[in-house]
């Protein structure tokens, strides 16, 4: 189902995106450590905090300056300590990124032929329904999945990408051949689109993270935003630079 963002209410979308970073954390934040991961201004983020404060969602130390998760708040078990990793490494660059196109970055890992999202940095404004940590999409939808996809081998992308592929919109890619065509296109680019694909109004372009020593995608990073500011030129800006990026971080070798 895609979202229809004029009824998203925005402040209460950031505020979710803090307790996400928090619960995230596994530990107690400071607040210039929430607005940074956010990248929200630290006034804005001290208002969101306040109010989650008083509806017991978020909690705060008086002596350390820091915030916990409230007592309201049922925690899920935490990420696989490799997934964890691959977050911390990719931050850095999430953040950079965030403030050089402000939009928004995610990150995510392949999962039983979806894309799971581990991390995100939301941009400044939300003129699109941003995606929420843990939400599931599936690959051949979304310019993550793809860019898993496209360094895959020949025999493992056939195995890998289904017969029949459900439509998100009607501007999905559901024809096998044409996605392949789609895929190649990507690979030769280094980097992969979504053309309203798995949203309405919002495109994203995205790159793929590998696993030290090993050719195949262990995650995905992303930059998305409404189409009406991702124009061709700059899709093409991003991938590049989403490439250039992706190539750089080193994920070690770990054990799954």
């Amino acid at each position: 189902m895609t979202l229809d963002r004029r009824y998203v209410v925005t402040p209460v979308h950031k505020s979710m995106q803090l307790l996400d970073a928090l619960v995230a954390g596994k530990s107690p934040m400071t607040l210039s450590d929430l607005a940074s991961c956010t990248a929200l201004p630290k006034t804005t983020a001290f208002r969101y905090l306040y109010t989650l404060r008083a509806s017991g969602f978020v909690g705060y130390d008086d002596q350390t300056e820091r915030y916990v998760i409230g007592p309201r708040v049922a925690v899920a078990r935490p990420l696989p300590a490799h997934v964890q990793r691959i977050r911390e490494i990719a931050q850095p660059t999430m953040l950079r990124l965030q403030r050089q196109f402000n939009e928004t970055v995610n990150l995510g890992i392949p999962d039983a032929g979806e894309i799971v999202y581990i991390d995100m940095v939301g941009s400044s404004r939300l003129l699109h329904a941003e995606a929420m940590i843990g939400k599931r999409d599936p690959l051949h939808s979304t310019a993550l999945g793809k860019a898993i996809l496209l360094t895959l081998g020949e025999s493992e992308l056939d195995r890998t990408v289904p017969r029949r592929m459900a439509a998100r919109t009607p501007h999905t890619i559901t024809n096998r051949e044409r996605f392949m065509d789609e895929i190649a296109a990507s690979a030769a680019r280094s980097y992969a689109l979504d053309l309203e694909e798995n949203e309405l109004g919002a495109r994203c372009v995205a790159a793929a993270i590998c696993e030290s020593g090993n050719r195949n995608a262990i995650a995905a990073i992303s930059i998305s935003g409404p189409s009406n500011l991702m124009g061709n030129e700059i899709l093409a800006r991003m991938g590049r630079e989403l490439a250039r990026t992706a190539s750089t971080i080193t994920v070690p070798a770990m054990a799954h």
